[in-house]
């Protein structure tokens, strides 16, 4: 059990992202969930915490990491790091650090996020599937590969017949998502060449 502030916090985080996604009504947001209004609203205000499957659909709907939902600036390994006498940072590792996830991690993970939904519910008959664990390692193994092969892990995306698969509107979101990501690819690039 959280201690009371913790969840106070999560709470109020929970809302905010909620409505800046543009569920602006609880209701809507807990139908996307497919949970009761009446059981989502005590997680907004902070009488219970959700389950660790419900977080995980919390963070598809929207599109944002488990860190950025639960209030962690960055991982616990990157805190390491930049511990005095752990390891030595770089100077841009540690600006990086201070500036929290960048917004290329952000957009990867809800790509990574999307895409393993999406190869879940084509194959619903998967262990995967029910399996709240192991939909989070897939994400993070996509994830994984999109930081070191970005270029590549989207032609993988793109070529993916299951993703072709699913319906129009959800080929768009992932279309949209990819072009965000690549997109971001290209800032930092361009602002180091001028």
């Amino acid at each position: 059990m959280l201690a009371p502030e913790v969840r106070l916090r999560f709470a109020r985080r929970l809302k905010d992202m909620r409505t800046q996604r543009g569920f602006h009504r609880a209701r809507y947001f807990a139908k996307s969930l497919g949970i009761e209004e009446n059981r989502y609203t005590r997680y907004e205000r902070a009488e219970v915490e959700p389950s660790l499957t419900l977080i995980h659909k919390m963070c598809e709907t929207l599109e944002v990491s488990p860190n950025e939902l639960l209030g962690f600036s960055e991982s616990p390994q990157r805190q390491l790091e930049a511990a005095p006498g752990l390891a030595e940072a770089g100077d841009g590792e540690a600006a990086q650090a201070e500036l929290g996830p960048d917004p290329a991690s952000s957009l990867a993970w809800s790509l990574a996020s999307e895409a393993v939904a999406i190869r879940q519910e084509q194959g619903a008959k998967s262990r995967s599937a029910s399996d709240p664990m192991r939909s989070l390692q897939e994400t993070s193994a996509l994830f994984r590969k999109l930081q070191a092969h970005p270029f590549r892990t989207v032609t993988e995306l793109v070529d993916d017949r299951t993703l072709k698969d699913t319906d129009a509107a959800r080929r768009a979101k992932l279309a949209e998502l990819i072009r965000s990501f690549t997109e971001s690819l290209r800032e930092p690039a361009e602002r180091r060449r001028r």
